[in-house]
């Protein structure tokens, strides 16, 4: 890919590297996980983790194609049964129009905005550390999942899941170590000319000392290496007077903005048909 990915592709990437992931989990044997693919988004349901949304919520809804009324309604009955809250991540390309609407009539409320992020692999930024950084390798076994679940407080279930993908084909998990100790770490998912990166994470001893920023640095080159043209990315956003810190980092390192998205909330007794 060497044009710029358009908005709709960078919110698909990052579907696909999620789907990718509960496919990972499928594959490593760590029940809980699934992935329901339907044209119009991608649903990902972990029942096990009420409260934990980035494995309960929908990605890419009307973006690959429209949505419909009724596909809300699927959704709604998806997640029903397991008594659990949701969220859709949706898009300002997403279509139809009549979408928020549709969410606001079955009471799933809107809450904070993320930004899309992207950026090109050419120019690539120096990575600035005093400390040893390169990409995970079996002896590590699964530091750097540990400390991202630590971070985002997630449960062992995601621990595993996280450790897994070290090991599966697209994936690279990056390390920032000091004397062999794991004190940040980032994922990357390979797409086919484009790239994605989440989880990363720092310890909060390390903080402030720019590991972040490299972790961001060494993702974008090792996407280079690895053939892809475009790095997408999504982080909180934070205010204006309080920026979030990896939203922050992203700009420095070159990234722009694609566009905001909004979270949409779906709490267990609070959704209703329309």
């Amino acid at each position: 890919m060497n044009a710029e990915p358009t908005p709709e592709q960078a919110e698909l990437i990052e579907a696909e590297a999620y789907e990718s992931m509960m496919r990972v989990a499928e594959t490593a044997g760590i029940p809980g996980f699934r992935a329901v693919r339907s044209r119009s988004g991608l649903a990902l349901v972990a029942p096990g983790l009420k409260k934990i949304l980035v494995f309960n919520r929908v990605l890419a809804l009307g973006v690959s194609e429209p949505a419909s009324e009724d596909y809300i309604d699927e959704l709604a009955a998806l997640y029903a049964p397991h008594a659990l809250p949701w969220a859709v991540e949706l898009s300002p390309h997403a279509r139809p129009e009549p979408i928020p609407q549709w969410l606001r009539d079955r009471r799933i409320r809107r809450g904070a905005p993320s930004a899309v992020l992207v950026r090109s692999t050419r120019d690539i930024p120096e990575v600035k550390t005093d400390l040893e950084i390169r990409p995970w390798q079996p002896e590590d076994n699964d530091a750097g999942a540990v400390l991202a679940a630590q971070t985002f407080s997630v449960p062992e279930e995601v621990t595993a899941l996280l450790a897994a993908l070290p090991h599966a084909p697209r994936w690279r998990q990056w390390l920032v170590l000091d004397a062999g100790k794991v004190v940040a770490t980032g994922l990357l998912y390979l797409g086919e000319g484009l790239a994605w990166t989440g989880w990363a994470a720092t310890h909060p001893e390390y903080r402030g000392r720019g590991l972040h920023g490299a972790i961001v640095s060494a993702r974008i080159q090792d996407a280079a290496q690895h053939g892809c043209s475009w790095v997408v990315s999504d982080t909180a956003i934070g205010t204006e007077a309080k920026p979030d810190p990896s939203y922050r980092n992203h700009l420095r390192k070159g990234f722009r903005v694609v566009h905001e998205r909004h979270s949409y909330l779906a709490v267990p007794g609070v959704v209703k048909a329309a």
